[in-house]
């Protein structure tokens, strides 16, 4: 029985893992999640039959707290004698591919999410360079989660193309087509009563969903959404999702969104929760600077919902341009303006995107993902 641990750094990120352990599990690996303590991860690991592997681990750059995090982790190698490793994220990924380098894992994999360098400068941005480079200078394989990635990698010489493998057509996990399903009679229950509750009967709904931080566009869309408000007060912002302070620089933003007349801010919400409210939009709206891999635009896709996004790594591989959404570049308020007036304005363009988007998602089915990587873990 072949052991497989999979590094993570924050609990969030086992969103990106979902069913994924399990299946693994059925096909007769002993599996197991490497993460930091928390209820989120604990159940997550209860769900999918892995055992929890708590490392104590910090987001940011600590360089003392980061060597204790490696000798935790080289310590539960050798303890666990793993035969594969993938770690994802970049500070867990750099301390999995030294400690299993140290004690001799037999395969070590990096799953590239993307890269945290795209929009820093100076110092900041050559040492996580640096650390990307290490990361996968010490993996025998790396697996970029999309052809953007790989293309801005190989740019930035941060790995060998012939050691980089890309899953199908992208995503790390693929999207769950039987949960990110429109005929699911229960979602249509959840839509009435969102519709209702928040009176959006005769509103044109743009949304968003996902962690609100600066890259993912969140000011280029409020601003934006300000301006066709004004000329439209039918319009409407619903933003799901939880703020991340840290990564917001203008702190009055949380403000702005709560007090405007036409932002609905809902909050947080879980991974199955997801799908009856990307029913009530009209048009799902990410206007990212980069990403690993759109996976949201994906799902949003598949639900039957005309997508706009960006040409940024990630984004630009998640969405087929003028098939079943709209691709405008990075940080052009202009372009998203004139996107989201066009989507608003063309309901033919609106009704053949929303008919293209599950065709589109078909591509992003997980069990073709996992089937890959099974393949990746036995060669």
């Amino acid at each position: 029985m072949k052991k497989l641990i999979i590094g993570i750094t924050a609990e969030g990120s086992v969103n990106l893992l979902l069913g994924q352990l399990k299946h693994f599990k059925s096909l007769g690996y002993k599996t197991y999640v490497m993460g930091p303590l928390s209820d989120r991860s604990a159940a997550f690991c209860k769900n999918e039959g892995c055992e929890h592997l708590i490392i104590n681990i910090e987001r940011e750059i600590s360089p003392i707290k980061d060597f204790k995090t490696l000798l935790q982790i080289r310590k539960i190698f050798k303890e666990v004698q793993p035969d594969i490793i993938n770690f994802g994220t970049p500070k867990v990924s750099l301390l999995g591919m030294i400690a299993g380098a140290m004690v001799g894992v037999k395969k070590r994999i990096y799953t590239c999410r993307g890269f945290r360098f795209e929009h820093e400068t100076g110092v900041k941005r050559r040492i996580l360079i640096s650390m990307e480079k290490i990361t996968s200078s010490l993996a025998h394989k790396v697996i970029c989660i999309s052809n953007s990635v790989l293309e801005l990698g190989l740019k930035n010489n941060i790995f060998k193309k012939e050691k980089t493998i890309i899953t199908h057509k992208g995503s790390s996990n693929g999207v769950n087509l039987d949960l990110f399903n429109p005929d699911i009679k229960k979602y249509q229950d959840v839509k009435d009563s969102l519709i209702k509750e928040y009176n959006l009967e005769d509103a044109f709904v743009f949304g968003f969903l996902g962690r609100i931080v600066d890259r993912k566009g969140i000011n280029e869309l409020y601003e934006v959404f300000s301006k066709i408000y004004n000329s439209n007060p039918k319009t409407k912002l619903f933003i799901v999702g939880p703020f991340e302070m840290t990564q917001i620089k203008d702190k009055t933003l949380v403000d702005k969104i709560n007090n405007h007349p036409g932002i609905i801010n809902y909050g947080r919400i879980l991974q199955d929760e997801v799908p009856p409210f990307m029913m009530i939009m009209d048009v799902f709206v990410l206007p990212a600077w980069w990403e690993g891999f759109g996976n949201v635009l994906v799902q949003a896709s598949a639900m039957g919902v005309p997508v706009i996004s960006t040409t940024g790594t990630g984004t630009v591989d998640a969405v087929s341009n003028g098939y079943n959404g709209i691709l405008i570049p990075v940080k052009d308020e202009v372009k998203l303006q004139e996107a989201m007036e066009s989507m608003l304005n063309n309901e033919n363009q609106r009704i053949t995107y929303s008919q293209n988007g599950p065709i589109w998602a078909k591509n992003f089915n997980r069990e073709t993902i996992w089937e890959q990587l099974d393949h990746v873990y036995k060669n």
